[in-house]
């Protein structure tokens, strides 16, 4: 008789079910934000690039969800759809609704009718709308652009004063039943605070100042130049190269987070150039030669340093007449015209690319 043996084999065991394929979608929109700019309400969100799997999008369409109305969000929420290119940046720019309404916004990624993860929903109350700052002007300074405005908002109202705390009644003598008198009972301790209560945080202090903001002749406004609240209607700006141009804007800022600001002032545009003169030089010095006068000085530290100029006086007191121009690094000049039996003073002065001329070296003198 056939005996038939099985025997085990090692690791074998049972087949769990297929797993289904992953489901790519697009990744989520990112920086959603609201903000009151004026009287106009404005949406932001970058639309992302790519898939959950990193496969790169083409393009897309965001949706948005919308609501001023309490309760369920995505219930209430309108819908609207805007075709992007990925990683876009998009503001898009609508009425303001009246003051105190509140507005909700959320956003998804849809790519061939598959959704993104939605993003948090973002809130904004809407406000007045601030007023814009007036007579915006600019002014040409040797370390650059200051520019000048006037505040047409009222300044906020001050604090109320906290009430003084009212003297708590003494309670009087109590008549009993017999018509003696008898103390009142002591006044009941105020209730303390539940061990599971917690403290409400206090609303942030509002912001009340300014944001100026720069764009390029024939580029658009973007970020503010400095992102510290200016408190004055004043404001430097140093980072400007000369040859450059530039046009700016101001605007009243009422809030930081979420963002509330008026329009801007009126644009004011200029052009930077050179105003700063160099140092006077220093060092100079005379020295009597057989043919003339020799003038030496020390070099200046300048980096846009072009040349020098040097001036006599002969007699002291008369007009200063150039006799000489070097380029640097050139330190010394021999002035061969010096007038023979009166006192022959001399001054030198430094110039720049742009033409800035510094004010006149301490004179030094000699009679030939």
């Amino acid at each position: 008789m056939a005996v038939l043996l099985f025997a085990a084999l090692p690791g074998c065991g049972k087949r769990g079910d297929p797993l289904p394929p992953q489901r790519v979608v697009p990744q989520p929109v990112t920086e959603l934000r609201l903000s009151q700019r004026g009287d106009r309400l404005l949406t932001s969100f970058v639309a992302p690039r790519t898939a959950s799997d990193g496969s790169r999008l083409g393009v897309l369409e965001v949706e948005l969800l919308r609501t001023s109305r309490e309760g369920d969000f995505e219930k209430l929420a309108e819908r609207t759809t805007q075709r992007v290119a990925p990683g876009e940046a998009i503001v898009r720019e609508e009425p303001l609704p009246a003051p105190g309404t509140v507005v909700r916004v959320a956003a998804r990624a849809v790519v061939k009718g598959r959704p993104s993860n939605r993003s948090g929903v973002v809130t904004l109350v809407s406000q007045p709308p601030p007023l814009a700052p007036q007579a915006l002007t600019l002014e040409l300074a040797p370390t650059g652009l200051i520019l000048r405005w006037t505040d047409p908002n009222p300044p906020p109202p001050p604090p109320a004063p906290s009430p003084e705390p009212s003297a708590a009644a003494t309670p009087g003598p109590v008549p009993g039943a017999s018509g003696s008198t008898a103390p009142a009972s002591p006044p009941a301790a105020p209730p303390g605070p539940s061990p599971t209560a917690k403290a409400t945080p206090l609303p942030a202090p509002p912001v009340r100042g300014f944001w100026v903001y720069r764009r390029p002749k024939d580029g658009a406004y973007a970020r503010p130049l400095d992102e510290t609240v200016l408190m004055a209607s004043y404001y430097e700006d140093r980072s400007v190269q000369p040859g450059e141009e530039w046009c700016y804007g101001v605007r009243f800022l009422a809030s930081k987070e979420p963002l509330v600001e008026s329009d801007s002032a009126s644009e004011a545009c200029a052009g930077f150039k050179d105003i700063a003169a160099p140092a006077a030089p220093i060092g100079v010095a005379v020295m009597l030669r057989a043919d003339g006068v020799e003038v030496s000085w020390s070099p200046s530290p300048e980096a846009d340093l072009v040349g020098y100029r040097i001036y006599r006086m002969a007699p002291p007191g008369e007009p200063p007449m150039r006799v000489a121009e070097v380029p640097v690094p050139q330190t010394s000049v021999k002035d061969d015209s010096a007038r023979t039996g009166v006192v022959n003073m001399y001054t030198v002065t430094a110039f720049d690319t742009a033409g800035n001329e510094s004010r006149a070296s301490s004179p030094v003198q000699v009679r030939p």
